[in-house]
């Protein structure tokens, strides 16, 4: 499952992880080596994965602020990628899972679930219904293989 942000509660949220990722590293790294190799690797590996979740959410965050900010195009490579698209499709429109609720005549709540659910349990026509609401040309050729 592809993670990223959805919405600006869940962007803000990330920006605290972030800020408390980069705190907990900071302490990490000012504690004493210690003298054990095993503790030695324990702290290394430790260290290590802190860098990693940040680097993670430093990337969510900079993919959803390209977004928001019109930086980036959305681009269908596959049909598999075509809920995540969709999803990216409303952020650089910028409008809110409320929004696009209202503009498909159903509850936030129902956006929210497909959208986290990355149109997991939707129809082609619900699908369909989220491209036309979002004003999205999508073309791919069909061959067959």
């Amino acid at each position: 499952m592809i993670l990223m942000i959805l919405n600006e509660r869940q962007y803000n949220v990330t920006k605290r992880n972030i800020a408390k990722f980069n705190e907990t590293l900071n302490i990490l790294k000012k504690q004493p080596s210690p003298e054990d190799t095993n503790e030695q690797l324990r702290r290394k590996y430790h260290i290590e994965a802190v860098e990693g979740q940040l680097e993670t959410l430093n990337q969510e965050a900079k993919t959803y602020q390209q977004l928001k900010s019109g930086q980036t195009n959305v681009l269908v490579s596959s049909f598999e990628s075509l809920p995540e698209n969709l999803i990216k499709a409303r952020i650089i429109r910028g409008w809110s899972q409320a929004q696009l609720a209202e503009k498909l005549n159903v509850r936030q709540q129902q956006v929210q679930k497909d959208e986290a659910n990355l149109y997991a349990n939707s129809s082609f026509v619900k699908l369909l219904r989220v491209k036309n609401a979002l004003n999205l040309n999508i073309t791919e050729e069909v061959t067959l293989q």
